[in-house]
């Protein structure tokens, strides 16, 4: 499933993920503080990032990933903070010490907590090379309800789980 598509299934949900059930998610999912601190890692990231253990509490532009601290990405991130929404896909590379690493990102800004949430694919939005996951116990979780109104969506979980 691609990035977007999976991203905004997931969104209005992520605030209420525990920790198993974002590291279920086989795309990196990265969630930020508005100050940019890392708040959680999934599996996902970590193990294509090399990050162990995770680096949460640390700042994602400075200490993490400070090639990211460039106007495409941060910009978009301090502009999409100030303004209070931030919904935008885009490609980037990462230029690590061992080898450049190209990827697709989502930044969404979650309006219940002005948390940004930042997910992280392959640059043609397919998942991560990390073994495949099953996305059915995410969204058949407590805190994905069935949507009034929206028959297409549901259609598109209920397809998901079929």
């Amino acid at each position: 499933m691609p990035l977007d598509t999976t991203t905004r299934m997931l969104a209005p949900f992520l605030n209420r993920l525990s920790d198993e059930e974002l590291d279920s998610i086989p795309y990196g999912v990265i969630q930020l503080d508005p100050e940019g601190f890392v708040v959680s890692y999934n599996r996902a990231e970590a193990e294509n990032a090399g990050y162990c253990p995770r680096p949460i509490g640390r700042h994602f532009f400075r200490e993490v990933a400070p090639s990211a601290n460039a106007p495409e990405f941060h910009g978009r991130f301090l502009r999409g903070v100030a303004e209070g929404r931030l919904d935008e896909t885009f490609n980037f590379t990462y230029h690590c010490d061992l080898m450049p690493r190209r990827v697709q990102l989502r930044l969404y800004l979650s309006p219940q907590t002005q948390s940004v949430w930042l997910f992280v694919a392959k640059p043609d939005g397919t998942p991560l090379d990390w073994p495949s996951v099953d996305l059915t116990p995410v969204l058949t979780s407590k805190y994905v309800p069935r949507f009034t109104g929206f028959a297409a969506l549901n259609a598109t979980v209920d397809a998901l789980l079929a």
